[in-house]
């Protein structure tokens, strides 16, 4: 990935997808996406600053420095839009907090790496 693709850093802000609709596992260009169910309200807490990538199908993100070589497996809020809209080669900055394994109760794709690391991205305010 060249710098002209990484550009300026898209800062991510999420926006509510819809009240009581899950969000697909899959987004249209065949990245599988991991997805939870948002358990109150967010925090920005840390930032994860990366290039989006993909991995063998899995939509992940590359930390920029931070001594992190494995890239993360970021979880959306199931009722957040920011997964769509990101696209493979650009920068992003999410907030929220990393964590070496998640509820059972998350949804991972078969495509995506299950022994992480996760980045759980912070609910909207």
């Amino acid at each position: 990935m060249g710098p002209a693709r990484r550009g300026a850093a898209l800062v991510l802000v999420a926006a509510l997808a819809g009240c009581g609709e899950s969000a697909p596992t899959t987004r249209e260009d065949g990245l599988a996406v991991a997805y939870d169910e948002p358990t109150g309200g967010g925090g920005n807490s840390a930032l994860l600053t990366g290039v989006v990538e993909d991995l063998d199908g899995c939509l992940v993100v590359q930390q920029d420095g931070g001594g992190q070589e494995e890239p993360y497996v970021p979880v959306f809020p199931s009722n957040d839009s920011t997964a769509r809209d990101v696209t493979e080669g650009s920068t992003v900055e999410l907030g929220g907090g990393w964590t070496p394994e998640l509820d059972a109760d998350a949804d991972i794709p078969d495509a995506c790496p299950t022994d992480g690391p996760f980045w759980v991205v912070a609910q909207p305010d």
